[in-house]
């Protein structure tokens, strides 16, 4: 409440000081200076502005600089009319576009004021008031232009730097949404705003409603150096405008439907899957009272039912060949209406609702392991612009709510791959080695819920040539939900390393590596709890999983007509987002711990002992309160106007999504509650402790180290039982402390993807500049170029500040005993001497036997957790324990990465009348960039997704790793328009064609098997599956070309291969090895396989065109304005092949089962065919996702009236 009433107050201070134009985030304004023929300011003129489509009358006075501003304007066609003693009358017909600021500047012609001349300024106007890079899509691009699903942030890549991705890459809740990346960042963080009220979803990210295209009336996308009123984001911004009702009754039906079985081209393997889509809705609008109140509302609903072609690995081929689709049903209903009111104080008011209910079946890339996903989202948002004498204000207020459900959708389904249809119900299966999965989806059951109840002021105050503007925003931000991972169903993760050697278990039978149930061992199970709860706090009538946030923001600027030609501008702005990094947490005494296990005591800091090296790093997290963001731009038109030259420089705040929040609280929470929890048996772990006490060993008195080698069709049943042992005991012991405390349960170790956020977290922000120059080539045709910078700074990075495995982390006592142990299990005596390691090498032992009894990391060894969770004191533990041996992983959070875009940006628009022969109008617009976006986070992990908390490549130099993300396309062009054909159709297009995109080259570490750190960790920093030595992120398809990638992997193996790593030289250096010795026991970098073709798989290209034809039937006898359309959409209407990335993991010899990766099938040093690369072909997505799939044909009729 202390926040609100500041806030209020705060808001009831700038209405009473306010005045000019509020462009900002909630509209368009107009302004400019009034001057006569000779050039000089004309003061005390007076201008109305009159909205064409609704009477919306504004009416103000020029100052004493002829200087004059209105606004927020509603988007839409106004007329200016200037009066003034002396001068004829100028009327003025111009258009507003939302988020810009329309040029008003005038000169008048002396004479009559009862003449009046006539201007009409275009709909395509440069912009000359406004320094940073954006553009706006209408609604004549909307209703004109070829968009599969009707989704209008689609259009948002005709301009430059912008991609289009599907919401489910990001997280299984946003199925059925898409979200559009800017300058190669994630789409994740892209703010979208809907009539000024924030609608990102602050969860995962992107958006958290559909809303229906007939409703937008524009949108404009900033690209770099936005307004300083814009929302929180380092990326890109969008501002939706919806549409108002008129004083002239509009709307509009529509039907679209496709089918696969007309003018479908075949997916996968020449599939014809079958899918059909029925799409229909419309909008009406109108007075309710002329030129004062006016309705709009808007309904779409999809009904879709498809089957997507599965692409499973060579491996298990007959599998997909007798199951060879996935069901994808998918059903939303979305709507919006919406009131507006023309006032007094010659203001606007308006109130806006919208819901959408969202059913979606996918599988989040997990081949046959289905879910079913819920949306419903209710929301309301309102607001008032409206003047009290030369005081204007622009009031936001709104409330929205998220609300999904996921649930496992494999239940019953006999068209695909499943145990249960096998007679193993309850079993999901991971193939590490391949990414086969099936079985009961893992994450399911979940729900995520968030709300939002917002508050912004933006107003101005105009003075001579300076116009200020200043607001100020509040949002109280919820969220929550649970998790149930791996409690409805038992995870079965195995590998090519588990393979069996008889099908079955059958003595004497034959592999089958085809069989996921029978010819494999599971390399692991993981467990379960039951529970779904990961934080304390209650939220959504939960008893714990809650987040929360008070966002706040002010800011101030000033935009200075310095001379009728050069506008400058400054701005501040000041934001806050609390406890987004888990601020409101203490720091944790060593107290907290049991003593027995302890690595501290007393009130020593906890986490410090999990960093050393980085005192303070587990003190309580800081909380940023300094983020404030300057910007400077300046924009020049001379002469005519025809011309502007504009420059940008600011410094832009972004936010932290609360999945990244949430997953980093679990392991700081020492409270008792429902917690969720798993743990793991096999692979190595041959119990499983249960809550409240009790150790499980065996099963029905049969162990369970033999039950583990058993197939997993035999195996599963058993470990089932345990898992059932695990549940009842946690249910049992529901009050007990949280199970992943990491002073308790958590065993002193953050496991492999457990983080904490460091105290010195600081926000991350990006830097942007930009420098450009817009002209007009004659009415109706303008060409921008611009140079685009943004370099994004204090991004949050993962670290395991411990350092496991890390080569400088020798504990030679430790090595020694795991030498010994090895020697004496092959019968050598000696202990660790140099004889006995020489008897067992000729034994045969390798470094998998040495590194199996603790020479190895303790990320391998131990499992991430210090020796005295497993039994072990330091010197019988792992040989690499870590910086602190007494703790296991410490990764934290830190705000340590950085990323950088560049890029030259290009834009073409054309929009007139006759422009050709034949072509009666056009509407076209081209974008092209060529651009580098580079970043030190790993693909998969983070790579162009930098705001989920990522991993890097080094962790002793993170930043020296900075190579190409995965979304850089080094040349993008888009374009799109619409063409009306004398006595014909209208001809419409969209068209994206962009360079390949990178892939990094990494090292084969894929076996699973111990001792990988004397293989490829390379650099030494305890992590393994490094870059390819020489290389950098991305190299693949830049530096290294598909017609080298043979040469670097032969040049590889003649420099590189057989050489210690940093962990291997440290053993020699310890003089506990010899170089010979390691060599002899396989213990060094491995020779990759070479390739077996003259050239490698390249990336491809993305290319896509999109084509329709329209035809409207006017029935004006009927009813003036009543027209029936029918459309034919064709969309990627050459049907161009687009496929996704093989892995950049060039397999060693070891995986290739020989010196040529001949026998490769998904990794970039396998042959150069048509089968290995159609793997990857680009399939239709979720929802109405389909992005460079194959060929959709789409028949639309609409009725306009």
């Amino acid at each position: 409440m202390k926040r609100l009433f500041t806030l209020i107050t705060l808001l009831f201070a700038t209405t009473v000081l306010s005045y000019g134009q509020a462009t900002s985030v909630n509209g368009g304004s107009i302004q400019g200076t009034i001057t006569d023929p000779s050039g000089a300011v004309v003061s005390g003129v007076t201008v109305t502005i009159v909205g064409t489509d609704t009477g919306s009358t504004k009416t103000i006075t020029s100052d004493s600089a002829g200087f004059y501003s209105v606004g927020p304007l509603n988007p839409g066609p106004y007329t200016v009319t200037v009066s003034g003693p002396g001068f004829q009358k100028l009327s003025v017909k111009t258009v507003v576009r939302t988020g810009t600021s329309t040029p008003g500047s005038f000169k008048l012609t002396l004479g009559s004021s009862a003449e009046t001349v006539e201007v009409n300024a275009g709909a395509l106007q440069i912009n000359t008031d406004q320094p940073g890079v954006s553009d706006v899509m209408t609604r004549e691009q909307i209703e004109s232009l070829p968009i599969n699903g009707r989704n209008f942030l689609d259009l948002a890549q005709i301009q430059p730097g912008v991609i289009l991705q599907s919401g489910e890459s990001f997280d299984p809740t946003k199925a059925g949404y898409s979200a559009i990346s800017v300058g190669g960042q994630s789409g994740r963080t892209t703010r979208i705003l809907l009539d000024g009220q924030d609608i990102t979803d602050e969860t995962v990210g992107t958006t958290i409603v559909n809303v229906p295209s007939g409703a937008v009336d524009e949108f404009q996308l900033n690209r770099s150096t936005q307004d300083v009123s814009g929302e929180v984001t380092s990326t890109g911004q969008v501002l939706v405008a919806t549409r108002s009702g008129t004083n002239a009754f509009h709307g509009d039906l529509f039907y679209n439907f496709q089918d696969h079985s007309v003018g479908f081209a075949r997916t996968d393997n020449g599939f014809d899957a079958p899918f059909q889509r029925n799409q229909f809705g419309g909008g009406v609008g109108g007075p309710i009272l002329k030129d004062r109140l006016f309705f709009f509302g808007e309904s779409e609903r999809i009904k879709q039912d498809s089957q997507t072609s599965a692409s499973a690995p060579p491996t298990f081929l007959s599998v997909q060949q007798q199951f060879p689709t996935i069901p994808a049903a998918f059903r939303d209903t979305f709507s919006t209406a919406r009131l507006d009111y023309n006032g007094p104080f010659g203001g606007h008011y308006f109130v806006r609702g919208f819901y959408e209910s969202n059913a979606d079946s996918s599988n989040f890339g997990l081949l046959y392991q289905l879910y079913e996903n819920r949306d419903n989202v209710p929301g309301i948002n309102g607001g008032a612009d409206f003047a009290t004498g030369h005081f204007t204000h622009s009031i936001r207020g709104g409330y929205e709510k998220f609300h999904n459900l996921i649930a496992d959708g494999t239940g019953g389904v006999t068209s695909i791959y499943n145990p249960a249809n096998l007679g193993l119900p309850g079993v999901t299966l991971y193939d590490s080695t391949d990414g086969f999965y099936a079985g009961p989806n893992y994450l399911a059951p979940q729900g995520t819920f968030q709300s939002d109840k917002q508050l912004r002021y933006d107003g101005t105050w105009t003075r001579g040539a300076h116009s200020i503007k200043y607001g100020a925003n509040l949002n109280r931000l919820l969220g929550g939900g649970f998790a149930e991972f791996y409690g409805a169903s038992l995870f079965t993760e195995f590998s090519a390393g588990s393979a069996l050697a008889s099908c079955g278990g059958v003595m004497g039978a034959a592999p089958c590596l085809n069989d996921p149930l029978n010819g494999y061992a599971a390399s692991s199970y993981t467990l379960g709890n039951g529970n779904s709860i990961f934080t304390e706090k209650p939220g959504f009538g939960l008893p714990g999983g809650g987040v929360e946030d008070w966002r706040t923001g002010v800011y101030f600027a000033d935009s200075w007509k310095a001379t009728t030609s050069l506008t400058i501008v400054a701005g501040l702005r000041y934001s806050i987002d609390t406890d987004r990094a888990n601020q409101d947490l203490p720091a944790i005494p060593c107290s907290s711990v049991d003593q027995s296990i302890a690595p501290c005591s007393g009130s020593a800091n906890l986490l410090d002992q999990f960093a050393p090296g980085h005192p303070g790093y587990g003190n309580k997290v800081h909380q940023p309160y300094g983020n404030i963001a300057p910007q400077f731009g300046f924009a020049f038109s001379p002469g005519d106007h025809k011309t502007s030259v504009r420059g940008g420089i600011g410094i832009f705040y972004e936010s932290d999504i609360f999945n990244n929040t949430s997953n980093a609280r679990s392991l700081v929470i020492n409270a008792s509650g429902p917690f969720f929890n798993a743990t793991g048996v096999c692979g190595g772990t041959n119990s499983v402790p249960l809550p409240g006490g009790g150790l499980v060993t065996s099963v029905n008195g049969v162990p369970l180290s033999t039950i583990c080698a058993e197939p997993i069709s035999q195996s599963a049943p058993a470990i089932q039982q345990v898992s059932a042992q695990y549940q009842a005991a946690t249910k049992a012991n529901n009050t007990s402390s949280n199970p992943g405390f990491i002073g308790g349960g958590g065993g002193l170790s953050t496991g492999a993807t457990g983080t904490i956020y460091a105290a010195p977290y600081r926000t991350p922000y990006s830097i942007q500049f930009n420098g450009g120059v817009q002209h007009e080539f004659g009415k109706g045709t303008i060409v921008t170029v611009d140079y685009v910078h943004n370099a994004t700074l204090k991004v949050p990075i993962i670290i395991d500040q411990n350092h496991l495995g890390a080569a400088r982390t020798l504990n030679v006592a430790a090595a020694q005993n795991a030498i010994a142990a090895t020697t004496s299990s092959f019968g050598c005596v000696g202990g660790f001497s140099s004889a006995a390691i020489n008897c067992a090498l000729a034994a045969g032992a390798t470094i998998t036997d040495f590194a199996g009894n603790g020479l190895d990391s303790a990320a391998k060894f131990g499992g991430g957790f210090p020796a005295i969770i497993n039994g072990n004191t330091p010197a019988t533990g792992a040989a690499f324990p870590g910086l602190n041996p007494a703790v296991g992983f410490g990764y934290f959070v830190v705000p340590q990465g950085r990323s950088g875009y560049d890029a030259l940006q290009v834009v073409v628009k054309e929009q007139k009348s006759h422009p050709a022969p034949g072509i009666l109008s056009a509407n076209f617009q081209a974008s092209y960039s060529l651009s580098m976006v580079t970043t030190a986070s790993k693909p998969g992990t983070g790579g162009s997704d930098q705001f989920f908390n990522s991993y890097v490549w080094n962790q002793d130099d993170p930043n020296s790793s900075l190579g190409r993300a995965s979304l850089d396309h080094t040349n993008e062009l888009s374009f799109g328009g619409a063409f009306l054909v004398k006595y014909g159709p209208t001809i419409s297009m969209i068209g994206h064609f962009f360079s390949a995109p990178p892939t990094s080259l990494t090292l084969d570490n894929t076996s699973g098997n111990p001792g990988e750190i004397f293989r490829t960790d390379v650099d030494g920093d305890g992590q393994t599956g490094d870059l390819l030595p020489g290389t950098l992120p991305g190299d693949y398809m830049h530096r290294v070309k598909p017609t080298n990638l043979g040469a670097t992997i032969n040049n590889f193996n003649a420099t590189k291969a057989n050489n210690l790593t940093p962990a291997g030289q440290a053993l020699v250096t310890a003089g506990l090895f010899s170089p010979g010795q390691l060599v002899a026991a396989n213990a060094v970098v491995q020779p990759i396989a070479t390739l077996p073709t003259t050239r490698a798989i390249s990336n491809a290209a993305f290319r896509s065109f999109d084509l329709s034809a329209s035809y409207p039937i006017r029935l004006s006898r009927v009813r003036e304005g009543l027209s029936i359309e029918p459309v034919v959409s064709m969309y990627n209407v050459f049907n161009m092949a687009n496929f996704g990335t093989l892995t950049g993991t060039l397999a060693d010899v070891n995986t290739a089962n020989g010196p040529t990766g001949a026998n490769l099938g998904s990794n970039l040093n396998a042959p150069d065919t048509f089968a290995n690369l159609s793997q990857t072909r680009t399939q239709r997505g979720s929802g109405t996702f389909a992005q460079g799939a194959p060929r959709t044909t789409e028949f639309q009729l609409k009725l306009h009236f």
